[in-house]
């Protein structure tokens, strides 16, 4: 009888955590759900011009295998969760690359995620004064990119402690070819 019972809490202390700890695309963290809030219909229409369905389903599989890949599926699936996880919309556009790297905007939108899409999507004539929004043109900077959430209305750079997301060194989803002088001969 002990050890059935030992079994059955194996079992069921398993199935509580592939229950309470799997992810899946609608899961969000909770920094994300803090952020989290309803779009206007402004905000929606304006951020539309940038989404890239096709970009996004190649970025995140786990949605398309979830959803489909429906352009207005993903679209959908983007505003109402995406963003807030800060997943990319498109190849050109990074919201933690863009935060990171306009130091200008860092104490005037904080960590208002929202904000910086509004200002990229309006401010097409600053597009090519601005730094590139992009993982890969901070790594190719040399620039360190923090979470949009790290930053602070009020002041300049992330808050104290906050641990870049990417580094020169560190890279992740950002694929460097290397060129291999050795075929080339």
């Amino acid at each position: 009888m002990k050890r059935f019972a030992k079994i059955l809490s194996l079992c069921m202390a398993t199935v509580f955590a592939i229950s309470t700890f799997t992810i899946n695309s609608y899961a969000m963290s909770k920094v994300a759900e803090e952020h989290r809030r309803d779009l206007t219909a402004e905000e929606i229409t304006t951020i539309q011009t940038i989404f890239v369905a096709d970009h996004y389903g190649k970025l995140y599989p786990d949605v398309v295998k979830e959803l489909g890949n429906d352009p207005g599926v993903l679209f959908n699936h983007f505003i109402t969760f995406g963003i807030w996880e800060q997943r990319q919309p498109s190849a050109w556009f990074n919201v933690d690359a863009y935060a990171s790297r306009n130091y200008d905007l860092q104490p005037i939108f904080g960590d208002d995620i929202i904000v910086y899409y509004m200002h990229y999507c309006t401010t097409k004539n600053e597009w090519k004064t601005r730094p590139t929004p992009t993982k890969e043109g901070a790594l190719w900077d040399n620039a360190n990119v923090y979470s949009v959430y790290d930053f602070v209305k009020g002041q300049q750079g992330p808050k104290k402690g906050a641990i870049p997301v990417m580094t020169p060194n560190s890279h992740p989803g950002v694929y460097v070819e290397q060129l291999q002088n050795d075929e080339k001969k």
